[in-house]
């Protein structure tokens, strides 16, 4: 009796920490409609969007989606032109914003202010509740100019474009929602790399599972350079199972000495 009492215990504990944690696989998936190697090169991410590597959204809005991001709780992820290569892309293909994409030049005439065709926008999935930190980074891997380093910012918001007017060829405020006339986005938050610094990192406590959009681009210096993006996705303990947990954990405690008691 004592030894089944704590194999139950051990299953109750297993389901708690179960809760806790996401199962499913992270993945991504780059668009390829739109590529162009030219003098400038970069993906454009025209929709709808012809997806390589992970699953493809589904996704129905005019503002263009660069690559996609679907992220469990408990697992990490990176978006990169060489990723995008492995995914099975173009050999040349590249990631690779300007450097005005997300902050104009000079900062004090245009506040919160980007350069909508100098910038790149990502599509993100959470599964689950998810503390989720993103770092975004000057990539050194750009193959055409090694030289060119961009100086990144970015800015996440919930939602994803849901209307047919959005157009990324003009100016747009990079604190406020619905940018470059998307519907269904609601801004949240975004920081630009300081002078001097090559990538920039933030960190959303406690998001909900469901759809995201993340904006990025130079941040009014650097050059039209190629940018990696970082993904890790804490799980967010869920308090039924803590609860759970712990009245195992009482549970347990009682048995032994319950079990005790009579053996003595």
């Amino acid at each position: 009796m004592k030894f089944l009492s704590l194999q139950h215990g051990a299953a109750l504990m297993a389901v708690a920490l179960t809760f806790g944690n996401g199962a499913a696989q992270a993945g991504i998936a780059y668009n390829t409609n739109g590529w162009d190697s030219g003098d400038f090169p970069g993906a454009s991410g025209f929709v709808p969007g012809t997806w390589t590597g992970g699953g493809a959204p589904a996704y129905s809005g005019k503002l263009n989606a660069v690559w996609y991001a679907d992220l469990a709780a408990g697992t990490s992820e990176t978006v990169s032109s060489a990723n995008g290569v492995a995914a099975g892309a173009d050999p040349l293909y590249e990631l690779a914003v300007g450097p005005m994409g997300w902050q104009r030049n000079p900062a004090a005439t245009y506040p919160h202010q980007g350069m909508g065709h100098g910038s790149d926008i990502g599509l993100i999935t959470l599964d689950t509740t998810t503390d989720l930190t993103i770092t975004v980074a000057a990539d050194s891997d750009t193959p055409l100019d090694p030289t060119t380093v961009v100086k990144p910012g970015f800015s996440l918001f919930q939602g994803w474009d849901t209307g047919t007017t959005a157009n990324q060829v003009q100016a747009y405020y990079n604190n406020l929602s619905n940018p470059l006339g998307s519907v269904g986005l609601t801004y949240l938050n975004g920081a630009g790399a300081a002078t001097g610094l090559t990538s920039i990192s933030l960190v959303f406590n406690h998001l909900a599972a469901g759809n995201y959009t993340l904006i990025l681009g130079g941040n009014a210096g650097g050059g039209h350079g190629a940018y990696s993006v970082a993904f890790f996705a804490a799980p967010v303990p869920l308090p039924g199972a803590v609860w759970l947990f712990g009245s195992v954990l009482v549970g347990l405690v009682g048995v032994g000495r319950r079990n005790g008691n009579v053996e003595a």
